[in-house]
């Protein structure tokens, strides 16, 4: 269950700080609380050598070929930027729901999204940690489709239970990704929307290894299982900041799952079609992409693929 569990001292002591940076944020006006965020978060890419390292290996594994040095530089500190904007964001969310959609965000592809309700399948929405994935959730059931999000609980509760309540305030249901098959399932058969995103490394057995910038990246088989048994369609969408501060969301056509026999090929092949989206999505723009999530810790055994759960695993 989310939510459980007592916080240590520690835990109440991270959770008070971070409430009052996330207060004093929210007295801000927006635009001065995104670029509050923004520097927060390049001070955090100063003061954390861990984080700092695993962006820019990441970034020169992946990118390195095609950029330089410099510009490494430049995106790893970019996104850091990014990630302390929308946590700034995230703080005017209530205020987000007083403005009219038009003030917020800019859709494209919304047809693709209602294509896919209309046939009473539910909707299996997928992305990855780019753009502000938190945004596109929080303001969905203004397209009149409210979302159930699968998301991962935080190891302090106090914050788990608080990002829990902002993140529902639209009316979307949070679950837990933990045993969350079943009610994900009947929640598709109801024919309501899923919220998966997946571009986090699993760690164990129970990831899928697929092809992520060009590196096999231990990845959730969830989305694809969850497809191919409940014949929901699945809809790709990603978004970015524009120039005016708005939002852009753009809904994509549906992936069709492809039912070849084995049902561990089926599930592959969906992974790989739908993390080569995310991929081309992050190549346009490599700064709005959490480069400091260690994403290619785990690693494949020698000569060994890893067997294909088809289950929803923390």
């Amino acid at each position: 269950m989310r939510g459980e569990g007592r916080a240590t001292v520690g835990q109440w002591l991270g959770y008070a700080v971070g409430r009052s940076v996330f207060a004093l944020l929210a007295l801000m006006p927006l635009r001065a609380a995104r670029g509050a965020g923004a520097a927060l978060g390049r001070l955090f890419f100063l003061v954390s050598p861990r984080h700092r390292g695993i962006a820019r290996r990441n970034l020169e594994a992946a990118l390195g070929p095609r950029t330089g040095t410099e510009e490494r530089e430049r995106v790893a500190r970019a996104c850091f930027a990014h990630l302390g904007r929308i946590v700034a964001d995230a703080t005017h969310f209530p205020e987000h729901l007083r403005r009219p959609t038009e003030a917020v965000a800019v859709y494209e592809g919304v047809e693709h999204l209602k294509a896919a309700a209309a046939q009473g399948k539910g909707v299996l929405v997928f992305s990855g940690h780019f753009g502000h994935w938190e945004l596109i959730a929080f303001l969905q059931h203004r397209l009149g489709l409210p979302m159930t999000m699968v998301v991962s609980p935080l190891e302090n509760p106090l914050y788990d239970r608080f990002i829990a309540r902002l993140r529902g305030l639209g009316g979307n249901r949070i679950l837990s990704k933990r045993h969350a098959a079943r009610p994900i399932l009947k929640a598709l058969a109801r024919g309501e929307a899923i919220a998966i995103l997946i571009d986090q490394n699993v760690r164990g057995d129970a990831g899928l290894f697929i092809d992520f910038f060009g590196r096999a990246a231990s990845s959730t088989p969830a989305l694809a299982t969850l497809a191919l048994r409940s014949g929901a369609p699945v809809v790709p969408v990603f978004s970015w900041f524009r120039p005016d501060g708005r939002l852009q969301i753009s809904y994509r056509p549906a992936l069709e799952p492809r039912r070849h026999g084995a049902i561990e090929e089926d599930v592959r092949d969906l992974m790989r079609r739908s993390t080569a989206m995310l991929e081309e999505e992050i190549r346009l723009r490599p700064d709005m992409w959490l480069w400091m999530h260690d994403r290619w810790r785990t690693r494949p055994r020698p000569a060994e693929a890893a067997p294909v759960s088809l289950a929803v695993h923390s």
